[in-house]
């Protein structure tokens, strides 16, 4: 191989990673323009014209990283489930019962969507009608953590041992959505406290599985 082939090979990569890395710059300047406008204006209000304005890109680069607008909450949902999948990382190394990491690990997922209820509104809105839902792989990542907090309390004898993790994992996780769906969606004039009412109800049923 000659030096110049050897230099383009060398190259390859480092330019391959600055691509990437010029695409997530563009991908995430678009996302917190229309975050920006989308908690100034409302959601309804702001238009794709207005977010690449902002974000000082062209109207089609904007199709390029998000299919419409509404695709923009389907990215926010999947950033708050990547750091909840961090927390879970954590929270499986923590020697408290296992119940008790649970309801934890729910209440961090939970408390991005009090800051900005009216986004939040929209947010749950889309994750419910499933038209730009976090990506499959995401949704199954989120999966994998509780199950695997649901089998270290099994193994402990916190939690049921002939109970199926995965249905047990899905019994929680609908407990934790319909109670943000509820507290955004139904009740938006007069909200009732998310934390207290998600940790009560997720208590509830842990405690009566644990009987």
């Amino acid at each position: 191989m000659s030096n110049h082939e050897t230099s383009q090979s060398d190259h390859a990569p480092v330019e391959q990673s600055r691509r990437e890395r010029k695409k997530d710059e563009t991908r995430h300047r678009i996302f917190h323009a229309a975050i920006e406008l989308f908690r100034e204006r409302g959601f309804e209000s702001t238009t794709v014209d207005d977010i690449t304005e902002r974000a000082d890109v062209a109207r089609g680069t904007f199709f390029n990283y998000f299919p419409r607008k509404d695709s923009v909450l389907a990215f926010l949902s999947e950033t708050r489930l990547l750091a909840a999948e961090e927390s879970a990382a954590a929270l499986l190394a923590d020697k408290r019962p296992v119940p008790d990491k649970l309801v934890d690990l729910y209440l961090a997922n939970a408390a991005p969507y009090e800051e900005h209820p009216e986004l939040s509104r929209y947010v749950l809105l889309e994750l419910m009608g499933r038209a730009f839902a976090p990506s499959e792989e995401i949704g199954l990542r989120w999966q994998e953590q509780i199950v695997r907090l649901v089998r270290q309390g099994q193994q402990r004898g916190e939690l049921p041992r002939q109970q199926d993790p995965v249905r047990l994992e899905s019994l929680l996780t609908g407990i934790h959505f319909a109670t943000l769906y509820q507290w955004a969606c139904l009740c938006p004039q007069t909200p009732f406290p998310l934390p207290d009412e998600l940790r009560y109800r997720l208590q509830v049923v842990l405690k009566g599985l644990r009987r």
